[in-house]
């Protein structure tokens, strides 16, 4: 049997009747509205990938749902619009903030501890005025190059704290030292001179015990002349001297110290008989 011939005519017709049978309708293309479409009824398999524009959407139609994770980028996003509000609490790290764009106003009351800070980097252009009291100064910290020349004064300085080697040479003078506070201990042994005391400054009672030590001369013959010395003693001082002769008529030529720490007498019989002399030292303990 000979099968019919298959036209573009007989196509169309084909597919008009199929639309008739299955909608009950026949379209013509391009004429399909929003009227003719049942609400609700269009699904993501009838809509082309990328027809759907910006002015297809409603306002605030699109909601975190419908928004693919992650997907969203700065150049999505108004500039101005994200508030505190819209950040997650705790989400915000270094890399976020712009360098140099933390300004005073943007930090809490008391919001900077010291882990915050960078070690050695506070100046003196960063503290307040009075700001540092002694117990932001860690103990033996302070150097001379930290004082100001002239600026510590008596109340600075703890009572009974400077010894001798915080004193300078020939720091300490008159003014500085306390009338009467000088005593003995003060004072080195044998470093006193004429020099260093007042007219009258030494009266009996700053003497030590003064002893008499004598010797006798040898018999000395009328119309001679004769000697005799005497020392004072280790750790005694000679001071001065005097004589005792047993006969009158019997002259002294001289009494002088004699060496370091003696007395001498010399002196001429002219007694008429034989005679002798006695010398004296006066010896001051030293």
């Amino acid at each position: 049997m000979r099968l019919p011939q298959i036209t573009t005519g007989k196509v169309l017709a084909g597919t008009a009747i199929v639309l008739l049978a299955t909608t009950g309708t026949a379209y013509a293309a391009n004429t399909v509205t929003s009227s003719d479409i049942v609400n609700g009824t269009i699904q993501t398999v009838d809509i082309k990938n990328d027809a759907v524009t910006n002015a297809k959407i409603a306002d605030d139609a699109v909601g975190s749902l419908q928004i693919i994770n992650q997907s969203i980028k700065g150049t999505d996003i108004t500039d101005g619009t994200v508030g505190s509000i819209d950040i997650l609490n705790e989400t915000i790290v270094t890399a976020d903030i712009l360098n140099g764009a933390i300004a005073n106003v943007d930090l809490g009351a008391d919001s900077v501890t010291s882990a915050k800070i960078l070690n050695g980097t506070i100046l003196s252009v960063d503290l307040a005025n009075d700001s540092v009291n002694g117990d932001k100064i860690a103990d033996g910290s302070v150097t001379t190059a930290d004082v100001l020349d002239g600026t510590i004064n008596s109340d600075d300085v703890q009572n009974e704290s400077l010894t001798n080697a915080d004193l300078g040479t020939d720091s300490v003078q008159a003014l500085e030292i306390q009338d009467n506070s000088i005593d003995a201990g003060e004072i080195i042994n044998d470093s006193l001179f004429a020099a260093d005391l007042g007219p009258n400054a030494v009266g009996s009672s700053e003497l030590g015990t003064i002893t008499q030590r004598s010797a006798t001369s040898a018999v000395i013959a009328s119309g001679t002349t004769g000697s005799v010395t005497v020392a004072c003693l280790a750790g005694e001082d000679v001071l001065s001297g005097g004589n005792d002769v047993s006969n009158l008529g019997m002259e002294v030529i001289a009494s002088r110290r004699n060496g370091a720490n003696g007395w001498a007498l010399f002196i001429r019989n002219d007694s008429g008989g034989n005679a002798t002399a006695t010398v004296h030292a006066y010896c001051l303990a030293s």
